[in-house]
């Protein structure tokens, strides 16, 4: 009977080690599962690359971080205001003559006031004994003068003056997420992105929680509201037909694994690096955590990849590759590095358990099993 406990005992182990990787409960997949599984060429859609968090990776990644308004745009001042006349422009004009008697005078006034001009769709306006004359284009100045020509002759010493009461061609789109979306002109003085947007009855949720996306043409920008709101050279003037769209979308990431808290957390702030990301989730678990494996999961940009030195073939030909960073915490340099490496929304950290406690899992469940052995045998024996 003692042999054939040794034997059940023998047979209960070796199924076990047999069937560890499956029998072993975990939270997610080993470190040693993650480097072995990853692709070195990546055709489908779940293939991988593993790269190591280095100076080199860091100093790539921020040089194709995502551009703000400023880098984008730059900032032109005033000069964005162009104070030209454009289609739909509501312009007023008024005339003066030196002396009684002229066309435009009265009994009362050696001038008169016209009714409100609109420019009409090909640019054009209207003006008595002037006739049809081209006003898009122009500014206020430029238009009185060729008016003041036009009259000559016919008028008495004419002296316009021209005033555009509403500049349509001088606006910007707010849209999105505002309290009041809508087509808004610039004033005078010229405006910046944030007094757009304070036209507009402000952003409908929380700064930090919006994005603020600004086209100019052919290109764009996106920066986080919070970020325009603190950083003076974010809050750039805008300039005629620029479209500013504010979003909701809080920004994310997820810790798993072996921290303290895992769950999904919100940037509290415009730049979040790795090494607050493992913090806020109270850091790796002295007991279970391994400091060699320490995965950050992100879907990459394939030029960014491409700068790193990885070639076509490597990548996923949806314009991203999935990739997951590895971060060694084992050594001290890996703290520094952690502190460049900058989080993008939906990046995931995970950290796997040290190879200890897998096997201390695996010595519970073996005793586990043994014990569910000898109680088959002990049972075994009272008949």
């Amino acid at each position: 009977m003692a042999s054939a406990m040794r034997l059940l005992l023998a047979l209960g182990a070796a199924l076990l080690l047999a069937a560890c990787g499956a029998v072993i409960p975990s939270e997610g997949p080993s470190a040693g599962s993650i480097v072995k599984e990853a692709s070195v060429r990546s055709e489908k859609a779940d293939d991988y690359l593993i790269i190591p968090v280095s100076s080199e990776t860091i100093t790539t990644q921020l040089r194709f971080e995502e551009k703000g308004l400023y880098a984008t745009f730059g900032n032109r001042g005033r000069r964005a205001y162009t104070n030209r006349i454009g289609v739909g422009d509501v312009l007023q004009i008024n005339i003066w003559e030196a002396a009684e008697g002229g066309l435009f005078s009265t009994a009362d006034t050696k001038g008169t006031q016209l009714p409100p001009i609109k420019v009409n769709e090909k640019g054009y306006i209207s003006i008595p004994f002037v006739g049809v004359i081209k006003a898009a284009g122009l500014t206020p100045l430029q238009l009185q003068r060729r008016i003041e020509k036009a009259l000559s002759g016919k008028a008495i010493s004419p002296q316009v003056l021209v005033n555009i009461t509403r500049n349509r061609s001088n606006t910007v789109v707010v849209n999105g997420d505002v309290r009041k979306p809508g087509k808004y002109e610039i004033s005078l003085k010229g405006d910046r992105v944030l007094d757009m947007i304070a036209a507009a009855g402000g952003a409908a949720g929380p700064a930090r929680e919006t994005m603020l996306t600004l086209i100019r043409g052919k290109k764009r920008a996106v920066q986080n509201l919070k970020k325009v709101i603190s950083d003076p050279s974010e809050n750039i003037y805008v300039q005629p037909g620029d479209q500013i769209y504010l979003s909701h979308n809080p920004q994310t990431y997820t810790a798993l694994g072996a921290v303290s808290k895992t769950g999904e957390y919100a940037f509290d702030k415009d730049r979040v690096n790795l090494m607050e990301a493992v913090a806020r989730a109270g850091g790796l678990l002295d007991d279970r955590a391994s400091p060699r494996g320490v995965f950050l999961f992100r879907f990459e940009r394939n030029h960014v990849l491409k700068a790193m030195g990885y070639d076509r073939d490597q990548l996923n030909p949806t314009g991203v590759t999935p990739v997951v960073y590895l971060v060694d915490f084992s050594k001290p340099k890996a703290f520094f590095l952690a502190q460049g490496f900058l989080m993008r929304d939906n990046d995931v950290v995970y950290v796997a358990n040290s190879v200890s406690t897998d096997l201390m899992k695996f010595l519970e469940l073996l005793n586990a099993t043994t014990s569910a052995v000898r109680g088959t045998v002990a049972t075994a024996k009272q008949f």
